[in-house]
């Protein structure tokens, strides 16, 4: 999903609306209360630009969900207004895949944007307007999942900012590796490259590592024990040739 361009589209039709009460609203008021609004719309898209919205669907075990609501319930609760009356989140902790979650979202950037939304929010609303500590057991059930999971959302957030410096440092390894590469055939070709002594032998290979089996696999495990979120991938062999289509 291009959360992107759903941001721009909504940006771009606030900005039409924008322009059109502007038209008509002699003292002001009514076209600042529309540019805090168009402030918040263009907060909550960079909001949802911190989210991989094509693999996040892979952080809900969607076989848990009827044990959360009760469809059948679900009339009763809009009527009574009672969210408890068709929702049980007792479990929610059993539906989340916490290691896909951390894998879709940029957690730094999202509590950022995040607490800036909020800001934007309260320019309109006010504090006080804002949702409050309720009564709902469905609010506290959540609460209580946030509790539980925070030290973990910091724990995934470090070793993501870490991944993101070690991918800077990875990809200057590559382009060396890549001129080291291109560099060997020129120099194969250029004379003087044999060893004065006739009888020298050299343990090294003549040229880069030959494509075979043993260079194809390795026993590395492609993630880290007890890491939070999924590693880079290996860069082995061939991979070295490839790693640039495969990323």
């Amino acid at each position: 999903m291009d959360t992107d361009g759903a941001a721009k589209r909504i940006e771009a039709a606030v900005d039409q609306l924008t322009f059109a009460i502007e038209q008509e609203d002699s003292d002001g008021n009514l076209t600042e209360t529309v540019q805090e609004l168009q402030d918040i719309v263009v907060e909550a898209g960079q909001l949802l630009e911190t989210v991989d919205l094509e693999t996040l669907p892979k952080a809900v075990d969607f076989r848990e969900l009827p044990g959360l609501v009760d469809v059948e319930q679900i009339p009763t609760a809009i009527r009574e207004r009672d969210p408890d009356t068709a929702i049980d989140l007792h479990t929610i902790r059993h539906a989340i895949r916490l290691r896909e979650l951390w894998n879709s979202i940029d957690l730094v950037e999202f509590a950022e944007e995040a607490a800036q939304l909020k800001k934007e929010v309260v320019d309109v609303l006010d504090e006080d307007a804002l949702p409050g500590d309720g009564t709902s057991e469905a609010v506290g059930e959540v609460r209580d999942f946030i509790a539980e999971v925070r030290p973990e959302v910091t724990n995934a957030a470090i070793q993501q900012q870490a991944q993101k410096r070690a991918r800077e440092a990875r990809e200057g390894v590559l382009k060396g590796h890549k001129a080291v590469e291109e560099v060997y055939p020129a120099n194969r070709r250029q004379p003087g490259t044999r060893p004065r002594n006739p009888t020298a032998v050299s343990l090294h290979p003549s040229g880069p590592i030959p494509d075979s089996v043993s260079t194809r696999f390795s026993s590395v495990p492609s993630n880290v024990r007890l890491s939070k979120i999924d590693a880079l991938p290996r860069v082995y062999g061939r991979r070295w040739r490839t790693i640039d289509r495969d990323r």
